[in-house]
């Protein structure tokens, strides 16, 4: 009972992993940069959140493998280009443009990924031509096959982040958890990602923070998460502040159970956690 009663008990920031993938908008880049660097060790990956994001990754690289090997080659044999040199820059940034708009329109979930790999092999292939000297030609198999390694290389440095993060592995043997949270956050990963952190925060008594950039399928709702499950999400910028919050609150059980009233959304949720993980919240 004393730890339930005490304060202070944050364990730290749940990430979504929106939070380390690219996002188009500039400033919530520079925001989830700024929250990595001074709150990293207090950051933890749920098992759902990563394997998703390393799945999402390869899926990606494996769709920019798919379609640049095949159409490259014919792309520029078909505009009398056999062999590339510095001249050749306009006949790329068409492809490359092409393409991005190509791969954008089939996989509008995924754009701000695809973008970022589709502009760093762009970058590297203009970087590449730029360097060659008046007169030098290289072949379109030997520059391809560097534009791949490139491609690589890029996947794996996107991976890093996912890889060495503090990640919980967190099962959810019973879907009831999930499938309750499901019934105000309809997208069903993110009803997996959110139990997790749920699950997680009951079962060692401490304060979860659920740290994400989505607004449509979850800041949309922070005040029902939080109000039905005691799940507290935020953007990055806002993190430090909700953890000083947090740790001036009784430890979750605790606050739980003092919850005046509790609605029957509540009481639904607090018999689930009693019979799922064998902590009483009412």
């Amino acid at each position: 009972m004393k730890q339930e009663l005490s304060f202070g008990q944050v364990e730290g920031f749940f990430i979504d992993s929106c939070v380390l993938l690219p996002h188009h908008v500039e400033a919530i880049t520079k925001s989830c940069i700024t929250f990595l660097s001074q709150n990293a060790n207090l950051c933890i990956l749920s098992s759902s959140v990563k394997n998703e994001a390393i799945e999402l990754l390869d899926r990606s690289y494996s769709t920019l493998i798919e379609d640049f090997r095949p159409r490259l080659k014919p792309f520029l044999e078909i505009r009398g280009i056999k062999e590339l040199t510095n001249r050749d820059g306009i006949a790329l940034a068409e492809f490359f443009s092409e393409r991005r708009m190509e791969l954008k329109k089939a996989n509008p979930h995924n754009s701000d990924l695809i973008n970022e790999l589709v502009g760093t092999v762009g970058n590297y292939v203009a970087s590449q031509l730029h360097s060659l000297k008046d007169g030098s030609k290289i072949s379109i198999d030997t520059f391809l096959a560097a534009l791949m390694a490139e491609l690589k290389i890029k996947a794996y440095d996107l991976k890093t982040p996912f890889q060495t993060l503090r990640t919980e592995n967190i099962v959810l043997n019973d879907s009831a958890i999930s499938d309750v949270v499901g019934s105000v956050i309809l997208n069903d990963k993110d009803a997996i990602h959110l139990a997790s952190a749920i699950t997680y925060q009951f079962q060692h008594n401490k304060w979860i923070i659920f740290v994400t950039t989505d607004e449509t399928d979850i800041l949309s709702k922070t005040k029902e998460l939080f109000e039905n499950f005691a799940l507290q999400c935020c953007r990055p910028e806002w993190a430090h502040d909700y953890h000083s919050e947090m740790s001036r609150k009784k430890a979750p059980t605790a606050y739980y159970r003092e919850i005046p009233n509790h609605s029957a959304r509540q009481k639904e949720f607090g018999g689930i956690i009693a019979r799922v993980i064998g902590t009483e919240l009412l």
